[in-house]
């Protein structure tokens, strides 16, 4: 019976270090006084903690257009950037080799200023890529949260946004981004260990 009973208590430490992995501003929000909108070439590290890539993106704050904000609220970020395509924003952070991430943010579209309502946002990490496909036809943004999970491949990640389409045709935004390991195997070895103690019993 005494090894039946260390079981649980061993699986329970192993989990108990699964915490928020170190995203810097996960709301894209300025450290100093910026414009309502701001134009950001790639390369920029204009957002705290973000680098831009591809073309850059649209830094803004949608309360200043009359937009709905996202509940993270502040400033968001549009992956299509005005007059051109190919537009992303990244960022890398610790990560334990093997262990499942989850990464949930908050996007929308809308279809204002001619834009068609439709918009795809493409979210990288470890070489796993997913697409989401985001439709309002409404002329205010429409939030919801998405999530996407990777597995770690070593002791650091870069997670990357990105929007591949004109940029005169959709809106592409994202906000409160956050990141934490996935409890997936964490359940499946408690669940594993309740089972043996009853057998045992």
């Amino acid at each position: 019976m005494q090894s039946t009973r260390l079981i649980v208590p061993a699986i329970l430490a192993a989990a108990a270090p699964m915490t928020h992995a170190s995203i810097v501003n996960s709301g894209f929000e300025p450290d100093t006084t910026v414009g309502a909108n701001n134009v950001l070439p790639a390369g920029s590290t204009a957002i705290p903690g973000w680098t831009t890539i591809e073309n850059g993106v649209e830094w803004f704050n949608p309360a200043a257009f009359g937009s709905t904000v996202s509940p993270n609220g502040g400033y968001a970020v549009d992956l299509a950037n005005f007059t051109f395509s190919s537009g992303g924003i990244q960022q890398s952070f610790a990560t334990i080799a093997g262990q499942s991430y989850t990464v949930e943010f908050y996007a929308s579209t809308s279809n204002a200023s001619g834009r068609t309502g439709t918009a795809e946002i493409f979210v990288d990490a470890d070489g796993t890529t997913e697409q989401f496909n985001l439709v309002n036809m409404t002329s205010q943004f429409q939030w919801d949260l998405y999530s996407f999970t990777f597995i770690a491949d070593d002791e650091e990640a870069t997670l990357t946004f990105a929007n591949y389409q004109d940029a005169n045709l959709h809106f592409a935004n994202i906000d409160g981004v956050s990141v934490v390991p996935a409890p997936a195997t964490a359940i499946m070895l408690l669940a594993f260990g309740s089972a043996t103690t009853r057998r045992r019993r």
